[in-house]
């Protein structure tokens, strides 16, 4: 479970596993779907989904993980400009807008805020 995205202690992920475990033991012990529905009180699609997945990490990988950014193209050339001494972030966004980039300057602000610190 090292290579999970979501630690033990994290708020999100306990509460999953908690449900993926309660949902699990109830499957095992016999009850149908709609059962487990019932008494956790779950929605049939979210019952399915705890039930289908073989293992709690599965649960954790999704729409938000290694989905492509409207910044990828434009990363590298991000990178080469920062690597040269280009600082300004309103800059950088302005030299980018041309070349294509459709996206806000706060999705760039952002990006760039993790080689400030």
């Amino acid at each position: 479970m090292s290579g999970s995205p979501w630690p033990r202690g994290h708020r999100f992920a306990d509460r999953t596993r908690a449900c993926h475990a309660a949902v699990d033991a109830l499957l095992k012990a016999g009850h149908s779907r709609r059962s487990v529905q019932r008494q956790l009180g779950m929605t049939y699609r979210t019952v399915r989904q705890f039930a289908d997945a073989a293992t709690q990490e599965e649960l954790f990988t999704g729409q938000w993980q290694s989905r492509p950014s409207v910044l990828d193209d434009c990363k590298p050339y991000l990178d080469d400009r920062w690597s040269e001494g280009c600082t300004n972030v309103w800059k950088l966004w302005e030299e980018i807008v041309p070349l294509g980039y459709k996206g806000s300057y706060q999705r760039v602000r952002a990006n760039l805020h993790d080689k400030r610190t």
